[in-house]
Formats: structure tokens, sequence, C-alpha cells
């Protein structure tokens, strides 16, 4: 049910009300002062029903959301450090400080769960909106953008072969003793000490013997596999499990170096193996996110999330008409981009640019524009570091929507508290100085 406005209970009077005790001068205050909470309110009450409990406040389940991904904290440590700190409680909107947690953790996941992608980039439009508000962003920031992608890594293990043969036999082992099956023999003893001698003779070079321990693991697959539909009764043949144990079996045996859309996690099926071309990681397992910055000021402007490992130029049109829609009035004049996006398949009004290699043919002022493009790669590095982006630890092709936009989200915050405490300085500085003059001027008279 949609929440409802919270009246103060008459013990609440009795605890320390909160702008007694912070400084209402603080970046956070100042920036929970200028978000249009009223907004988000609106827009996010629709995914309440007019049945049933009412729910939790919209600003503290948002705020929370914005907290843990520009402070890159779980979902358990940023709903116990909300608890400690007074300042994080009169971001989410809170009058009096509360000593009891205001939700469960597992609140924030399920809270998630409803979010689409519409939702979700409403989210970072609402940080690009406060940029605009609060004197840190200006029209002219967003006309000239660039362009690029990243991995987001999933949080799963190397996917190797001999991992996935044992990961697989788990799963088929585990869907006998839940129908009450018993199986001829399991395997998964010998299996699991098999991975350890496997690791130790990959380190060692002696690649033939582990390929022989990689094969023996795949038999005793197909012999568990086996005995197990042998067995199966005929009503659970057509169970949407089975058929998915029977679609990751059929994907792991008959897969081979030239395979075509190879299984890389059974948890997570939608991971992909994108290279990376580097010789410290050659390959990176996750999604691929297209991000659009503003060019002058380094603030997100646009966070795509991609399913499929697509070569960079057929990701520039979803790119930049995802950031066309959250900035809203304002409009994309260029994007730079790398010599990646050649070829690329965007047809709309903004102007592409293929920053070259050589700059020496343009002129002075040109070719400092296009050497700002490297911008992006820094941003790319805060937001992975920062912001949750390099380890996804949310499940599905919905969760990595979900972190990737919201990491955006965090940096933006975080770009606007900053911006807000060096401004505070500076204005605390020239007002110092002010007195100070206006003392010595009235001392010499």
């Amino acid at each position: 049910m949609r929440p409802k406005p919270t009246n103060i209970p008459l013990e609440e009077h009795l605890k320390p009300i909160l702008v007694n005790i912070i400084d209402l001068s603080h970046p956070l205050c100042k920036l929970s002062q200028i978000i249009n909470w009223e907004k988000l309110e609106e827009e996010f009450g629709k995914l309440y029903s007019e049945k049933g409990r009412p729910g939790k406040p919209i600003r503290l389940m948002i705020g929370l959301q914005y907290l843990k991904y520009t402070y890159n904290l779980s979902d358990e440590e940023v709903v116990y450090r909300w608890l400690e700190n007074p300042y994080w409680q009169y971001f989410t909107g809170e009058t009096v400080f509360q000593t009891e947690l205001p939700i469960d953790p597992t609140s924030m996941t399920r809270f998630r769960k409803r979010l689409k992608k519409d939702n979700l980039l409403k989210l970072l439009e609402i940080t690009i909106e406060t940029g605009f508000k609060s004197g840190y962003l200006k029209s002219s920031d967003v006309k000239r953008v660039s362009v690029d992608t990243t991995v987001q890594e999933k949080n799963i293990s190397y996917p190797t072969d001999i991992k996935l043969y044992y990961v697989m036999m788990k799963y088929l082992v585990k869907f006998a003793k839940k129908n009450g099956i018993e199986l001829k023999q399991t395997y998964l003893r010998v299996t699991k000490r098999g991975i350890r001698t496997h690791s130790g003779l990959v380190h060692s070079k002696k690649y033939s013997k582990a390929n022989k321990l990689t094969s023996k693991a795949k038999t005793n697959m197909g012999r568990l596999y086996r005995d197990l539909e042998r067995k199966l009764p005929e009503v659970l043949r057509g169970s949407e499990e089975f058929k998915q144990l029977t679609f990751y079996f059929k994907n792991l045996e008959s897969r081979n170096k030239h395979s075509k859309d190879k299984l890389y996690s059974l948890y997570h099926p939608e991971v992909e193996c994108i290279g990376k071309g580097k010789t410290h990681k050659k390959y990176e397992f996750g999604n691929k996110v297209g991000i659009v910055n503003s060019l002058t000021r380094n603030f997100v402007l646009g966070v795509t999330s991609f399913k499929k490992n697509v070569h960079d130029s057929k990701t520039l049109a979803k790119s930049l008409d995802d950031a066309s829609n959250v900035i809203g009035d304002n409009e994309i004049k260029e994007a730079l981009v790398d010599l990646g996006f050649r070829g690329h398949n965007y047809k709309g009004n903004i102007k592409i640019t293929v920053v070259p290699r050589n700059l020496k043919k343009f002129s002075h002022y040109f070719r400092r524009i296009l050497k700002k493009r490297a911008s992006i790669e820094a941003l790319i590095s805060h937001i992975k570091r920062n912001s949750r982006m390099d380890r996804n630890y949310l499940k599905g092709h919905e969760g990595n929507e979900a972190n990737a936009i919201l990491s955006g989200c965090g940096h933006n915050l975080r770009m606007l508290l900053a911006f807000l405490l060096f401004f505070l300085k500076n204005l605390w500085q020239m007002m110092t100085n002010s007195i100070q003059r206006t003392e010595l001027l009235g001392c010499s008279t």
C-alpha cells in the first residue's frame, strides 16, 4: 500500500530534534534541500497499490539507495550506518533522531526489484536536475558529451570447465534429492578433489594431466545426468526445472573451444565473456555498459546496460537515446567517441566525432576539446571503484540495469557533495576576509 503521511508520536517529542544537533550548512543537508523529493514521491507512488499495509516512506527508500551508491556500501552497512548518522537521517526526511533501524536490509533488495528501467532512469534524471539547480551544471555543459563503454563484472569465480561441471553435478544431485530419486553415485567428492588437483597441475603447467581431469569430470557429469534421466518419473520430465537443467547440461556437454553462446555461470546464465585486450586481464565476465558524460563537468548523463556482448559501434544509438531522454529539454549537439565506434549505428541529429590517434591536423582549440574525451576513462574508473560497478552482486538482467544506473547516480551525488563543500568553504572564506577588512578599516579610522 502507498505510504501515508506520518504523524510524530508523543514519545518522539522526547528525542533530540535533528536540526538542533546538526550543522544545516553541511553539504548533505544542502543537497537534501535541493533534491525534488515531491517529484520522486509522485512518480514512485504509482508502484504501490491501494490495499494492504502502508509501506515505508518513499523518500526513505530512495534516499537509502542514493546513500548506498554514493558511499559504496552494502545493504546491511547503509542501514546500520543510517542509525548512527544524524545527517543521513535528515537526508532521508527524518525530523527527530531515530534509535531503531528504519527497515530490514532485505527491504532494500525488494524495493530495487520493483524498479524498472524507466524508474531507475528517473532517479538519474533527478540527480541531473539537482546539478542544474545547485549551479554545478549549465545548459552549455550538456551540449558536448563523450561516450564510451565498459564492462560491469559479475560476482562469479573464474569459469573453468571443471568448475562448471562440478556445479552442474551439484544441481543434478539437489534436484534428485528434492524429488526423492536415489542415484547410483553422485561423483561430488571425487570431482571436488579433482578441482584442487587440477588447480595445482595448471599452476605447474602440466596441462595434459589437467585436461585429463577435466575430461573425467565431464564423463562423470554425463553419467550422473543419464542416471537421473532413467529414474525420473514421467510427470517430472516436462517440468520447467528439469528442462532448465537439460539446457545447461547440453550446453556444457557440447561446448568446445569455438562454441558460441557458452555458459559461464549456472547461477548467473546471463554473464557474457568480454575481451579486455590487456595483459593483466585478458577477459572480463559480466555485461557491457555504455556511459555518456558531460565533457566539461564529468557528470554522468546516461547509463545503458546491454544484455549481449555487442560491438561498441552498435551501442552508440541506444546510449545517446537514453541520455537524450534523461536530460529533458537540454539538447546534445556533439558526441566525442574513440576509434572503437567507427561504423556506428547512430542516425540522429547529434554530430558524432571520432577522435583519431593523430591530432596534429586540427587547430589548437579543437585539439584541446578532443583531448578532453579521455576524461571519461577516469570517470569510469571512479564509478567502478567508488560506486559499486567494479563487482555486481545483483541477480539477472534487471540487477545489471539497476546496479549500472544507480552507480551513475552515486557518482553524480558525490560530485555535487564535493561541489557544495568547495562552494561553502569559498563562501565562508569570502565572508571572513570581508569581516577582517571591515575591522581593519574601522581601526584605521
